[in-house]
């Protein structure tokens, strides 16, 4: 009965089975496909096609509108369709391309690339509803996770049609389809393929959907931004897009996706310039690689994707790589930079030759002006590693243009910085970089040493950098024939480094051969490169740690002995140093050359081996003892000079017995084999190394410093009675002993000891006397002196210097230079000399006579003297200073720290050469700047009783007028210091150093100025204003112009470091004052010549900075007043007395400079139509006072002035003055044309001055007159142009302007004057130019309210 049942229910289901099939077969969908020429088939048949692809489409479009029940048809074949789809294997089957075609006069088939829904979809009546169902299939697929095998070609269905009747629905169908799947294929399929399907007429509302998903999925975001790139959008609608972009890049974690980013924003030809400079300045600020979060491989690989985008968009849009340069100039501070901006530059660089030149002007700019510093640098290159190996070439290229910079130690020091970054971070490509360094030294010759001072300092960091290069090196031996001292000492440093410093070097030898060739060589340039690379040589030898222990000191002379050395490199440099002692023997030059060298080389070592180091001070100890050390004159008379013991210290308990130092007995003596000039040079290398050896404690020798010299007799009353040859020996022996002298002080001056503190501060006080004896004697005397070789010029023997020629001693007394009377009219007071003063009642000139006397150099130790109390009366101590010793210190301290520092106060006059070997040594200035911050404290203490001093002066001369005092020479040692502690404040807060690096140092020391304990002054700013706050209280101690100059820029090198309106305000203030006082010299002769005109520019200059527009036109109306009592060429104005009519023309073209810049600043700030009025009637009242003043005082410079400083305010009328008054003119018709009509005044004057020029064949003015002439021109045509905008053209008229001269006289024409024919000439010369280049006229008439005469 079961079996029974049970078959009846399976054939049942057959039955039904059979049923659905024959049904199917037999439905609309399939006969209306069989009538258009397709046959569906289910799988694993193929359809059949028996026409083309777009035949069927016709036909079945056709086959359905001519049904009898069309459009309910429809129904009828979807139902169908979804019927038969329901089983996934044959909606598999419609879905892809099984379909072939078999054609009828042949039995190939032809497998078609079109699927049935596609056919389908190509008939517009059953889009709709075939694209609901095919998403709706989608859709149930994606939400059991199974769409991934089906997307691609549901996609391609869709993306293949011709036509798609609702764009919106397919828009929604695909975003529900993406929200609704999880696949992440799936995901990427619908987005890359959404612009290809969806209508450009949708894009704005897939761009929303599309930047909502960007926010949500950080892995889709490559796709998306791809999809959004090939929207078509708005302007407006991509700038939101943009927006919201950078709002998700800033929050982005992941940085594999900033190159998308970058590619998607910085599209060329999409946004305007204002929303590529917001796209700019929000990638700069969102592009960061944090090395926490990703790893170091995807780092490198996201820079240099990223930076090829950056690249690409600035290649292909100059709009794009102009904002980046327009956002990254606009940096003025160092904080403002980020470490990207760097790179930014870079790839800019690599872009074009224009933006290369760009990129320079704007990074020599911005280090110039303190916003790019090497911690900048530093930054950049510790997290862009990558990106500056892809752009070494481009990097080594924007380098090397800044190291060709001439006389520029910032920006040399930058690009060194850049290449010691190359060397030290950028592994792998040293040997990319020493070819390219060193072939820059080919190409140019002034780069030579900043190159190889970049080598050096890379060695001295790491010299395994090097090694590899060694034999490359070894070039720069072929090109040191026209090399000088320092380039040819650099030289030999690298290469010894390369040589001597680890085993086994590959060119030890060579060098080593070098050595001994050169020392052996008759030739004294090429001996002195021997001498050089020697010292090197034993620089790195000496440094062998091996046996590194002090030896027992012994009496006997043996221990100078090589053989008392360990075998290897000590013996090595021992040999070295003996072969350069036979060498030199018999050139005293070249020996003095050694030990100066040998000096500085100890001096700056590292470490040296404690055995080489005890037989070296031996053995140059003994020299110095055996040589110019005696207990007794050999003989009282040489010649007619008697010898005596002098400038003895010592007491007799200090010493067992007496020692001298023999210089009249060296010098004196024609045949002596010691020549005494080297006493100076081997002391030095005496005390050094003895300071080096018992770690600065000098007992051995402090004996030296109040041993007795013995010296010749001198007795001025009776010098004159004396033969020439007595006189020169005399002087020989004075230059020596000074000498002597300035090495005792630099070896001791770092002595604690009191007693050592008192002989130093007599041996100063020694050297002051000694050196006005030497002027003495060279003023009174007149023989034709030579000095004695001291300093000796190894120079001349590699062609820097030229030997000195003996010098007359009364030139210097009797002769000044005069200045061609013609030519006088022609120079401008400021560089006019006061060669026709008479020089001598100066205190400079005291010393002028003496300005060839060979003095050695006195070294930073000096420094250490001002740590000692300054005398203030009678009872102090011994080791106190005097004011005349902390005079003679503070002029010596300032002359080297100059040199060191490179911090100039006199800016470099432009008729003299500049000095291009100038070499800055960062460690050195450190080390320099850091000892002036200690002693800055005592120096303040210094000051306090200079100006309780000055003030008890000031006090007791309070009855006199206008501050006229008596200055005693003690007066004015007390003023001078005050200038020279101002001068070394002000080379000190110059530094280089304090723009780049030293922040805390710079902040302590102004803390220090500032006489301030306040510690609520922690911001730079603050520190600044506390310390120019208190300068200004020593305004009223500045008795002198030196020292006024002095004060002016001491304030103006602090104020450098922040500016605020405080401190240009008390800057502003006391140049003012200092113009208003009546300058005397120390005699009471007025001050005047190139230093005063110099002294009042740079007061005029502070004077009207930054003053408003009004207050510059009260100060102009103020001055047209003040000059009528300018009668004589010495009458000064009453309110600005060092103003005379000599150099009134320094006021007045100071005044011309801050109009101008005072009115743009004015028009940066915004203003409005009325306030723009208001601002150019002020410039046309300043200009028409200008001018009044420059008929009154008419000379040359004051014409000069006016016309050259008339020029830029006049163009900037023309660009943004013009415009506002065309605007304003209907409305304020009154204001516009008063303005117009105090313009003309001064225009008119102008014109005259074009005419006045060719007059008077004024050569310069004339090269101006085109230019002047197209402005007075343009100003017309835009008058004219304006009166047009505003319907008054019939206002307007023009005319020939007649040529008159600044007198407002007609300059006569060849038909109403007769003269000599060589006049008539001339004025036809004149007048065919002048038609040539006539101005025209316009007339005003009151009345009609008509422009008239603008020019």
């Amino acid at each position: 009965m079961a079996s029974k049942r049970s078959n009846s229910v399976t054939g049942s289901q057959s039955k039904k089975h059979k049923t659905d099939d024959e049904y199917l077969q037999n439905s609309y969908l399939r006969k209306t496909l069989i009538e258009s020429g397709l046959i569906l088939k289910h799988p694993p048949e193929k359809c059949i096609a028996s026409e083309k692809t777009i035949i069927v489409i016709r036909n079945i479009k056709k086959n359905i509108q001519k049904h009898f029940d069309y459009p309910r048809n429809i129904t009828d074949l979807y139902m169908n369709l979804k019927q038969e789809c329901h089983n996934l294997d044959v909606f598999k089957q419609y879905l892809f391309p099984n379909i072939i075609r078999i054609v009828s006069d042949s039995s190939d088939e032809i497998i078609l690339s079109d699927s049935v829904f596609k056919i389908l979809l190509n008939v517009p009546i059953l889009q709709n509803k075939l694209i609901d169902f095919i998403f709706e299939k989608a859709i149930d697929l994606a939400s059991e996770s199974n769409c991934s095998p089906w997307i691609q070609m549901i996609l391609k269905c869709f993306s293949s049609l011709n036509n798609i009747s609702d764009s919106e629905k397919m828009a929604t169908n695909l975003i529900n389809l993406l929200d609704v799947t999880t696949e992440k294929i799936v995901r990427l399929e619908i987005i890359s393929a959404i612009p290809g399907i969806i209508g450009d007429q949708e894009h704005s509302n897939v761009a929303t959907e599309m930047s909502r998903i960007l926010s949500e999925d950080q892995d889709l975001i490559p796709a998306i931004l791809d999809c959004l790139s090939y929207l078509c959008l708005s302007n407006e609608d991509y700038e939101k897009l943009q927006k919201k972009t950078l709002n998700i890049l800033l929050s982005l974690s992941k940085c594999v996706h900033f190159p998308n980013f970058v590619k998607f924003l910085l599209q060329p030809s999409r946004i305007s310039d204002t929303a590529y400079l917001e796209a700019v300045q929000g990638l700069r600020n969102a592009l960061g690689w944090s090395t926490s979060i990703a790893k170091y491989q995807d780092i490198a690989t996201s820079q240099v994707l990223t930076a090829v985008a950056i690249r690409n968009s600035m290649v292909s849009s100059k709009v794009i790589a102009n904002a980046w340069l327009k956002v990254i100039s606009a940096c003025k501070v160092n904080t403002d930079h980020k470490a990207i901006d760097f790179i930014i530059f870079l790839i800019l660089y690599s872009t074009s030759e224009e933006k290369q030149k760009q990129v320079e002007i704007i990074i020599k700019k911005q280090i110039k002006c303190n916003a790019l510093k090497e911690t900048l640098l530093d930054e950049c290159f510790e997290k862009y590693k990558p990106i500056l190996r892809d752009y070494l070439k481009h990097l080594i290229c924007l380098t090397n243009s800044l190291l060709k910079v001439k006389a520029d130690i910032v920006i040399a020091t930058f690009a060194s910085h850049l290449y010691t970054l190359m060397f030290s971070k950028l592994e792998n490509s040293s040997r990319t970089v020493v070819a390219e360094i060193l072939q820059l030294g080919l190409d140019s010759k002034h780069c030579v040493l900043n190159i190889l001072l970049i080598l050096n300092s890379v060695a001295a960091k790491d010299i395994s950098l090097l090694k590899p290069q060694s034999v490359q090196m070894l070039t720069l031996l072929d090109r040191m024939d026209d090399m000088n001292l320092n380039e040819i000492r650099a030289i030999m440093n690298l290469l010894c480094g390369l040589a001597y410093s680890y085993e086994n070097s590959v060119i030890r030898d060579d060098i080593h051969m070098v050595i001994r060739k050169e020392l052996s060589s008759s030739s004294p340039k090429i001996k002195l490169q021997g001498i050089l690379a020697g010292i090197h040589a034993v620089k790195y030898l000496m440094a062998n740690s091996n046996d590194d222990y002090t030896p027992h000191l012994s009496d006997d002379n043996s221990f100078g002995s090589v053989s008392h050395l360990s075998e290897g490199d000590l013996r090595e440099a021992a040999v070295i140093i003996e072969l350069i002692s036979q060498s030199t023997r018999q050139l005293p030059d070249m020996i003095a050359f050694f030990y100066d060298e040998f000096t500085k080389v100890i001096e700056t070592a590292s470490h040296i081996n404690k055995q080489f180091l005890s037989w070296l001070t031996y053995a140059v100890t003994n020299d110095l003892q055996q040589n110019f050390i005696v207990e007794s004159i050999e003989k009282e008379m040489i010649g007619e000079l008697k010898l005596s013991l002098q400038y003895c210290l010592n007491t007799e308990s200090e010493m067992d017995e007496t020692i001298a130092i023999n210089i009249a007995g060296l010098a004196l003596q024609s045949k002596s084999e010691i020549d005494v000039g080297i006493l100076s040079s081997l002391f030095q290398l005496v005390q050094i190394l003895h300071c080096k050896q018992y770690e600065g404690d000098l007992s051995n020798i402090d004996a030296l410093l109040g041993c007795a010299v013995i010296m010749p007799v001198v007795d001025l009353d009776v010098i004159e009675d004396l033969d020439n040859s007595s006189i020169s020996n005399i002087l020989d022996c004075l230059i020596h002993c000074v000498n002597w002298f300035r090495e005792l002080l630099n070896a001791f001056a770092m002595q604690d000891d009191d007693a050592l503190k008192t002989k130093i501060l007599k041996r100063v006080l020694q050297i002051e006397e000694l050196e006005i004896l030497i002027e003495k004697i060279i003023l009174k005397s007149t023989v034709t002196y030579k000095p004695p070789v001291c300093n000796f010029n190894v120079k001349k023997y590699t062609g820097e210097q030229i030997e000195k020629r003996p010098f007359r001693t009364q030139i210097s007394k009797l002769k000044a230079q005069k200045v061609n009377a013609q030519d006088d009219a022609l120079i401008p007071e400021t560089v006019k000399t006061q060669g026709t003063q008479n020089n001598q009642n100066t205190v400079k000139s005291k010393l002028d006579s003496v300005h060839n006397v060979p003095l050695r150099h006195l070294g930073l130790n000096v420094l250490h003297l001002l740590k000692n109390d300054l005398s203030s009366n009678a009872d102090s101590g011994e080791s106190d200073m005097s004011i005349k010793t902390l005079k003679f210190v503070l002029k010596c301290v300032n002359n080297n720290i100059e040199n060191i520092l490179i911090a100039k106060i006199k800016s470099q006059a432009f008729l003299l050469k500049q000095d291009h070997s100038m070499m800055y040594d960062p460690k050195k200035a450190e080390d320099c700047a850091k000892l002036i911050s200690d002693i800055l404290p005592k120096t303040v203490d210094h000051l306090k009783n200079i100006t309780f001093f000055l003030d008890d002066f000031i006090a007791s001369h309070n009855n006199q007028d206008e501050h006229v005092f008596n200055l005693t020479s003690e007066v004015m040692d007390y003023i001078t210091c005050l200038e020279y502690i101002f001068n070394m404040y002000t080379i000190y807060f110059k530094w280089i150093g304090f723009k780049s690096h030293h922040n805390a140092l710079l902040k302590c020391s102004l803390q220090t100025i500032a006489f301030t304990d306040n510690t609520n002054l922690v911001s730079l700013k603050d520190l600044v204003s506390a310390a120019v706050k208190h300068l200004k209280k020593y305004e009223k101690y500045c008795l002198q112009l030196t020292t006024a100059v002095a004060l002016i820029e001491l304030l103006k090198s602090v104020q450098e470091y922040s500016e605020n309106t405080v401190t240009l305000k008390i800057l502003r203030g006391m140049a003012h004052n200092f113009l208003s006082q009546k300058w005397l010299t120390p005699d009471g002769i007025p001050e005047k010549g190139l230093f005063f005109n110099q002294s009042v520019d740079k007061f005029a200059a502070l004077y009207f900075i930054n003053n408003e527009i009004v207050e510059l036109k009260a100060l102009t109306i103020q001055l047209a007043n003040d000059i009528k009592v300018l009668k004589s060429r010495n009458d000064t104005l009453s309110s600005l007395k060092t103003i005379s009519k000599g150099n009134f023309a320094i006021l007045y073209r100071n005044l011309g400079t801050a109009i101008h810049e005072s009115t743009k600043s004015r028009l940066n700030k915004g203003l409005t139509n009325t306030d723009h009025l208001e601002l150019w009637k002020d410039v046309a009242i300043i200009l028409k006072h200008m001018s009044d003043i420059a008929k009154t005082l008419e000379n040359r410079n004051n014409l000069s002035a006016f016309f050259k400083k008339s020029l830029p305010i006049i163009k900037l009328f023309l660009s943004q003055g013009i415009p506002i008054l065309e605007i304003q003119l209907k409305n304020e018709t009154e204001e516009v044309l008063e303005i117009l009509k105090i313009l003309q005044q001064s225009t008119r004057f102008l014109q005259s001055l074009c005419c006045h020029s060719r007059l008077k064949k004024d050569i310069v003015l004339m090269s101006k007159v085109p230019y002047m002439r197209q402005l007075l021109e343009t100003l017309i045509y835009k008058v004219k142009a304006a009166l047009v905008a505003n319907k008054c053209s019939e206002a307007f008229w023009m005319g020939n302007l007649k040529n008159k001269n600044i007198h407002g006289e007609v300059i006569a024409s060849q038909e109403s004057i007769e003269s000599e024919q060589s006049a008539e000439n001339d004025d036809e010369d004149l007048l065919e130019e002048d038609e040539s280049t006539n101005s025209d006229d316009e007339v005003l008439n009151p009345d009609s309210k008509s422009i008239s005469d603008i020019v």
